[in-house]
């Protein structure tokens, strides 16, 4: 998990940032609605269930008006990118580095998404340039232990798409999440190998946490095939 730690390697705050973060906030919608108006890394307190943990989180205070929690940042450029190919226990706490590429974590998701309606932005940029993105008014992701009340562990749902490059995520809809070591797709396979974990289904549709340089880091949709080189997921709680 992207804990709040000096010896993490990751810049907490700038100056100007400090400044402005003035209260407790469980997303970068509370950041914003507090009048912090730049993007840059907080501290957050997301869970419920244990609200003293603080988290560095990315917030996009610019996009469609700002107050998104960026959860999900890949960009082959980077550098030094971070390894995709994780374990189940290492999706569900989070990896990577919050300045680059990283994976906020499938528990920090369910508790943004848990505690109230919530939208989803992607975008996109594939390897020939082109770019899109694709909007949800509802995205969610369940608990871990789900499978208590006969539901998939950590299952996504999406709905109300509108967007630039089609729908993708729609296929996966009410699956939980696959890595390479706990398979809950439906394929007769693990679709995590050699793709990394995600709400896989069988395999076939959008991937933003595929390999980078393959074809299994794409957004696919009924229209179209996406082969990606750059692409980012945020939530917001949805106004009302």
């Amino acid at each position: 998990m992207i804990y709040c730690d000096e010896n993490d390697g990751m810049k907490l705050l700038d100056e100007k940032n400090k400044t402005k973060q003035r209260a407790v906030a469980t997303n970068c919608k509370d950041l914003k609605d507090q009048g912090t108006d730049l993007d840059g890394i907080y501290i957050m307190y997301p869970f419920a269930d244990h609200p003293e943990t603080p988290v560095l989180i990315p917030c996009d205070q610019t996009t469609q008006g700002g107050g998104w929690t960026v959860i999900i940042r890949r960009d082959e450029s980077y550098p030094q990118t971070t390894e995709f190919s994780r374990s189940f226990e290492e999706y569900a706490s989070g990896f990577g580095n919050v300045n680059y590429d990283f994976y906020i974590g499938n528990e920090i998701i369910n508790s943004l998404t848990d505690s109230s309606i919530n939208e989803l932005w992607v975008e996109i940029e594939a390897n020939n340039g082109t770019t899109g993105y694709a909007h949800y008014k509802y995205f969610h992701v369940g608990a871990r232990d789900a499978h208590v009340k006969g539901e998939p562990t950590y299952m996504m749902d999406s709905g109300f798409y509108e967007g630039s490059k089609g729908e993708g995520l729609g296929y996966d809809n009410g699956m939980g999440f696959t890595t390479y070591d706990q398979d809950n797709d439906l394929y007769d396979k693990n679709c995590a190998d050699g793709r990394n974990g995600w709400w896989h289904k069988d395999c076939h549709f959008a991937n933003l946490n595929g390999p980078y340089g393959s074809v299994y880091f794409r957004w696919h949709t009924t229209e179209n095939n996406y082969i990606l080189s750059k692409a980012h997921m945020m939530v917001r709680p949805l106004s009302t």
